[in-house]
């Protein structure tokens, strides 16, 4: 836990914090397995689920802008060879 946290520093903090407070609060609602151990783990299942689904949600929100990304290359990549003159295809230069 500590090289994660040195290697990400806050950055990893304030990205899992949501899906930690929200794990934290249904376990603290839910879960009463009488063991540590069990709810521990019930506790770090959810958050692991509530951080993936976060981030998924987050992902799928960026790909409509990439998207739109990719499309704008698409068209000036199909634009670009049909305004090349015939005289230049092939490396040739004709008069």
């Amino acid at each position: 836990m500590y090289l994660i946290t040195k290697s990400r520093g806050l950055r990893l903090a304030a990205h899992e914090s949501l899906a930690a407070i929200f794990a934290l609060s249904v376990a603290e609602t839910f879960y009463r397995f009488h063991s540590f151990t069990l709810e521990c783990l019930a506790f770090l299942a959810t958050w692991y689920g509530v951080s993936w689904a976060l981030n998924n949600a987050r992902k799928f929100g960026h790909q409509e802008d990439a998207s739109q990304h990719v499309r704008l290359l698409r068209h000036h990549e199909q634009v670009g060879p049909a305004e090349v003159r015939p005289s230049e295809i092939g490396g040739l230069r004709r008069g």
